[in-house]
């Protein structure tokens, strides 16, 4: 609670994450909204000081999320507006949670998002999404970027790779020092896994990613060049020691939380790891096309990390186009420059991996 400072709720992870409410008043309120809402996610967004008034997000991940208001008293419900109405009754990708096993055997949690339609969907063009963070997670909600896709005909298959969060400490912590490594270990073998179940097709398989996600897409066309036919990273990581290097140098007394984070994390005392864990210090072993997209003005993975991966790719005589996004931040916050950014990602993936399921 902003005002109290009391813990009202928690968050639960696993495949199915939800928040689940410990405050009365606030269960209450959840309970009359999932009434209202069958079959729904329903995300308490804000309230009022004295908790009359509720404002909540309703979702599924085929269904762009609306806002709502619930005055308590009266029960009153007030639809506040869409996210995103341009695609209201637009058919969206069907979502599936499921897990696989790495090859030393560890689960790993996946969400699939197959193209729109009850079709058996066998063989098919498929992109390989991992999140950003590392420590983060993809959760069943509605994804503007992975539905874009699937409404495209390709199968989208995020894995949620050790290092992610929310499927506990243990998971969340074989991530450390792992980049390059059981890390992206994990991103490959769910293609393995997607290939092994009829799902995708192994000569039609394409990587795209953002920030840690885009590290993962360059990584794979550098540490397993034969498994992409093609490769995207938006605002991704491509040199870790000039990383470090970078957070040092903007550090500070404000930043050097971050900087000793990030130096434990990717683990800067091992300079010949982190080297041979860097796509721009590879560039020589890439075989796909790679389109590299990234925020002018992004303070969190500076532009450079791209700009050093074009020239290294340019100087190794491998295919790639470069995009630089004018004004831009990290998280792509304008929403011309994400038309931009999916525009130039929708006709990469037709060049490259060729037309969708219909």
């Amino acid at each position: 609670d902003p005002w109290s400072d009391v813990v009202i709720g928690v968050s639960v992870g696993g495949l199915e994450p939800m928040d689940q409410m410990i405050s009365p008043d606030l269960q209450a309120a959840q309970g009359t909204l999932e009434a209202t809402f069958p079959d729904k996610m329903v995300s308490i967004t804000d309230t009022t000081q004295d908790r009359k008034k509720i404002v909540a997000r309703i979702e599924t991940p085929s269904t762009p999320p609306e806002y709502v208001m619930l005055n308590v008293d009266g029960a009153k419900l007030t639809r506040l507006g869409e996210a995103y109405p341009g695609l209201k009754d637009v058919p969206m990708g069907r979502l599936q949670a499921t897990t696989f096993k790495a090859r030393d055997g560890a689960e790993i949690p996946v969400y699939v998002t197959l193209p729109p339609g009850d079709q058996d969907i066998k063989n098919a063009p498929t992109i390989i999404f991992p999140h950003g963070g590392p420590e983060s997670r993809d959760e069943p909600r509605f994804d503007y970027w992975s539905q874009f896709m699937a409404t495209r005909g390709y199968v989208v298959i995020q894995p949620q790779f050790r290092g992610s969060t929310g499927f506990g400490k243990a998971h969340r912590l074989a991530g450390y020092r792992q980049w390059g490594k059981r890390m992206q270990d994990d991103v490959s073998d769910a293609v393995a896994w997607a290939v092994k179940e009829g799902l995708s097709d192994p000569k039609r398989v394409c990587i795209v990613g953002g920030s840690y996600g885009g590290y993962a897409a360059l990584a794979g066309a550098t540490l397993t060049p034969d498994l992409y036919r093609c490769v995207v990273s938006v605002a991704g990581v491509a040199d870790l020691p000039r990383m470090i290097e970078q957070e040092k140098a903007a550090a500070g007394t404000a930043r050097a939380a971050n900087v000793n984070y990030w130096s434990d994390h990717i683990g800067a005392d091992d300079r010949a790891a982190m080297e041979a864990a860097s796509p721009r210090r590879l560039a020589d072993q890439v075989r796909a096309p790679i389109l590299l997209m990234h925020g002018r003005d992004d303070t969190v993975v500076r532009f450079e990390q791209s700009t050093i991966m074009a020239n290294a790719l340019k100087a190794a005589g491998k295919p790639y186009k470069f995009v630089e996004l004018k004004g831009e931040d990290h998280w792509l916050s304008r929403t011309e420059t994400r038309q931009q950014m999916l525009t130039e990602l929708e006709a990469f993936l037709r060049e490259h991996l060729g037309p969708g399921v219909n």
